[in-house]
């Protein structure tokens, strides 16, 4: 061990005269904990949501989605090639508008899309998001989210009237199924029908807008939408989008509302430090005799520097180690401590009903850990400097003659 590390750590075991000083020591070592703790359970809550939302759009929309200009009449020859690329895992062609669903009372904007229900399902998650009845339309047949059949107070079985913005007529539809995709955006706006249903909706026979594409990696999409414009010729002018260009300004706001959680959160820390730097001050100023002996025996001021920065690193790796320790596992058990709270309290602390997921979503990243540990090793490096460099800055005659 180097004598500057050796005597970092003599300092911190003080005797009984400054035993305030490994309190305060003590003290800052739990508040780095906590702070670290905090903020890996807060983060690893919010990329779990993060990556909730993402699948829930994934699931509902396919990774990628190529719009036909003017629409395309042979979308299976497309289907052909765009399945014998070894990076696409499956296609489905589809038709996307706008319409106007009237009830008795109200009469608002919904999303029509009409589908293949033997090829979507190699494309999205719908199949796992049926609540009840099928996907299995003919003619005017649609399925509804949960969201818009609650609205409407419609089930399956039932009619539901939409409006065409291209002939502005009013047509009859069956519902025929009701799907619950976990996202209130779609569930509560989204119609699914057939391909067939939609051509005759829309006035557009024998016509696709577009295929949606299923592809080996989800978040590899913008490198794979290049490729698939080198690779995919000779099928009419189309343009390649992919569901992150489809929810950029949604995944934009998650991103900002994280990086402001992770500074807010971060703050708890840098209010711990100061518990550090009051702890090195007191350390500093019932050592100057022995910093002035080291001085006088030849001791650099970088050595001095090194004991108290030592000193302060120490407090804070400490408190590093027990928060990594203690925000992994309390981020793993978060069901458990959030049940224990619903049982206390006597109803549920986060609604299943309300939030559609059994677990709370966790995922503990590397990179976020990395940067929780670097970003609170840096803070603690910055609380230490001041006073190790006061100290270092001591003269052997003052110090002497301050005793």
């Amino acid at each position: 061990m180097i004598p500057e590390l050796w005597l970092s750590q003599r300092y911190l075991r003080a005797g009984k005269k400054e035993k305030i000083i490994s309190t305060t020591a003590l003290i800052s070592m739990v508040g780095i904990a906590i702070g670290v703790m905090v903020l890996i359970v807060v983060i690893s809550v919010m990329s779990g949501f993060d990556r909730f939302l993402e699948d829930k759009m994934v699931g509902t929309n396919a990774h990628l989605s190529l719009e036909f200009y003017g629409g395309s009449k042979e979308p299976y020859r497309v289907i052909d090639k765009l399945n014998s690329l070894d990076y696409v895992k499956g296609s489905s062609p589809f038709i996307d508008g706008q319409a106007l669903v009237k009830n008795d009372k109200s009469i608002f904007g919904v999303e029509v899309r009409g589908i293949d229900p033997k090829l979507q399902p190699k494309v999205s998650d719908i199949d796992e998001y049926l609540k009840a009845g099928s996907y299995d339309f003919s003619g005017n047949e649609v399925a509804v989210g949960q969201e818009l059949a609650w609205r409407l107070g419609v089930g399956v079985g039932e009619k539901i009237s939409l409006v065409s913005p291209v002939t502005l007529t009013k047509t009859d539809f069956l519902i025929k199924g009701i799907f619950n995709s976990g996202m209130y955006l779609y569930d509560s706006s989204l119609v699914l029908t057939g391909i067939k249903g939609a051509q005759d909706f829309y006035k557009m026979p024998d016509t696709v807008g577009g295929i949606a594409v299923k592809v080996d990696d989800a978040y590899k999409v913008e490198d794979i939408k290049e490729r698939l414009y080198r690779d995919l010729t000779g099928v009419g002018p189309y343009r390649a989008r992919t569901w992150i260009d489809a929810n950029r300004n949604f995944l934009e706001a998650l991103k900002l509302e994280k990086i402001v959680m992770f500074i807010v959160v971060t703050m708890t820390t840098v209010v711990a430090a100061f518990g550090i730097l009051s702890t090195l001050i007191m350390s500093v100023m019932s050592r100057i005799k022995d910093i002035g002996i080291l001085r006088s025996v030849g001791a650099k001021t970088g050595s001095i520097l090194q004991v108290f920065v030592f000193q302060g690193v120490s407090i804070g790796l400490a408190g590093i180690v027990l928060g990594l320790g203690a925000g992994i596992s309390l981020a793993l058990s978060l069901d458990k401590v959030v049940n224990f709270i619903s049982r206390i309290i006597g109803r549920e602390l986060i609604p299943k009903d309300v939030y559609y997921f059994e677990r709370i979503p966790v995922n503990i990243n590397a990179g976020d850990i990395s940067l929780i540990l670097l970003s609170a090793l840096a803070i603690v490096l910055v609380a230490s400097i001041y006073p190790a460099y006061y100290a270092a800055r001591i003269v052997p005659s003052e110090a002497v003659r301050h005793e």
